[in-house]
């Protein structure tokens, strides 16, 4: 029994420390999304530490620079958004699009106030850049089967370009300009969006 007890001694250490450092990653990376979503572009090390409660050594003894640890930031907040279910693709056109719309002015108004920290490190890092892709991408695809009745009735061409139109409209960047350039309401920029939507499927003769 004492044989059996010592050997698995260590893996129970092993599992405490391993708690230890991700409970420690979790505080910095959390810290680094809090300076982010109160507009901090580039947030330095010495506030991150302060508010995680750990040095600024402690910092880079998890993240080789700021860039990794910006990028795991990123990833967290766009994982998020990406593993939200697509819309419903069942019952009526003014139904689904409410629920689309829905969905992405949840997503985009928690991007809103850290857009400026995304498109930055998008520029400087091709991590960052494939990962805010991947939330394009997704877009697109969930949109393509929200209103996949309306599309599959379009030729080939025109289907493409209707999903375009779509998923062009439904882009953080457009939830961005309805609510800080236009300066609309959160209900007011949703009011656009349906609209745009609906002309789309309702009156895009042009794309048939």
């Amino acid at each position: 029994m004492d044989v059996e007890l010592s050997g698995l001694q260590p893996q129970v250490q092993h599992a405490g420390r391993g708690d230890r450092v991700a409970r420690t990653r979790e505080a910095i990376v959390a810290s680094t999304l809090t300076l982010a979503m109160e507009g901090e572009v580039a947030p330095i090390v010495r506030d991150i530490a302060k508010l995680a409660g750990v040095s600024a050594r402690t910092v880079f003894q998890h993240f080789a620079d700021t860039a990794e640890l910006y990028v795991a930031v990123l990833g967290r907040v766009l994982g998020t958004l990406i593993g939200d279910p697509a819309a419903n693709s069942k019952g009526a056109l003014d139904e689904r699009i409410a629920l689309a719309i829905g969905q992405r002015a949840g997503r985009y108004e928690k991007l809103l106030p850290m857009w400026t920290f995304v498109e930055t490190l998008q520029r400087r890092s091709s991590e960052a850049d494939e990962k805010v892709h991947l939330l394009y991408t997704t877009n697109r695809e969930q949109i393509a089967q929200c209103f996949g009745e309306e599309l599959t009735a379009l030729p080939g061409d025109s289907r493409e370009r209707t999903l375009n139109a779509v998923a062009m409209a439904l882009t953080p960047e457009s939830w961005i300009v309805l609510r800080e350039r236009l300066g609309l309401t959160v209900e007011q920029a949703r009011e656009e969006w349906r609209f745009i939507i609906k002309a789309v499927f309702t009156d895009g003769s042009a794309y048939r």
